[in-house]
């Protein structure tokens, strides 16, 4: 069973931790990252099928991080910006630069795994 690789991205270091063992234990395989440029290059390194980014980040924000990879790598990876602004225009922002949906912080952490099952697009075997 090939399971899912997830990158989540936020420089809150508990949260990512905190994310990173409950998606584990939903069975995906996660790596997480604390600052956009460390985003960056992480997914340069290996390609997972998701991330989960939060918008408000000191240096790079999420949204710079999500337009980044969208002109790197196209749709090739699904964005999902996880964010404690509900603002619309956050939100449009966010989609304006490539994200494939938004979470908002309101949603437990605990619920993140039924969230972005939907994001994700089952993997096509070759030939």
């Amino acid at each position: 069973m090939v399971r899912n690789k997830l990158l989540v991205v936020d420089d809150e270091a508990s949260l990512v931790e905190l994310c990173q063992i409950i998606l584990e234990d939903a069975g995906y395989v996660v790596r997480g990252a604390y600052s956009g440029e460390q985003a960056l290059r992480l997914v340069e390194e290996e390609m997972p099928d998701l991330v989960l980014l939060d918008v408000m980040m000191p240096g790079m924000s999420g949204i710079d991080v999500c337009r980044e990879l969208r002109a790197r790598y196209g749709h090739s990876l699904r964005i999902v910006m996880y964010t404690a602004d509900e603002r619309e225009a956050t939100h449009n922002k966010s989609l304006d630069a490539g994200a494939d949906g938004i979470l908002t912080k309101e949603v437990s952490i605990y619920d993140i795994p039924s969230h972005i099952v939907r994001y994700l697009i089952p993997s096509e075997s070759p030939g």
